[in-house]
């Protein structure tokens, strides 16, 4: 599955095509400063929901934030439910 991550501004989002449409499923954040962001929404199209894409946008960020030295805060429900579901706390805050 290919992720496309973009930032600009202070915000930023992490990106996919599914494969059941032509509207994109992302997960937002907001930064705080260098080292910490906020991952404040998920949405995935309905006809896409249930196929793994929300998880997959998590461990992308889970991923990037190790990659980075970035700390998360989950604001998002889901990413704080996928949180709860895997071993994260190297990156995130609870």
């Amino acid at each position: 599955m290919d992720i496309d991550f973009t930032e600009e501004h202070g915000r930023g989002k992490w990106t996919t095509m599914p494969d059941s449409g032509d509207e994109l499923a992302e997960m937002s954040f907001s930064r705080t400063n260098d080292q910490l962001i906020m991952i404040d929404h998920t949405y995935v199209p309905p006809p896409a929901r249930g196929q793994g894409l929300g998880e997959a946008l998590s461990k992308r960020a889970v991923e990037d934030a190790r990659a980075n030295g970035w700390k998360i805060i989950p604001v998002c429900p889901f990413f704080k439910a996928q949180a709860e579901r895997h071993d994260w706390g190297d990156v995130v805050r609870s």
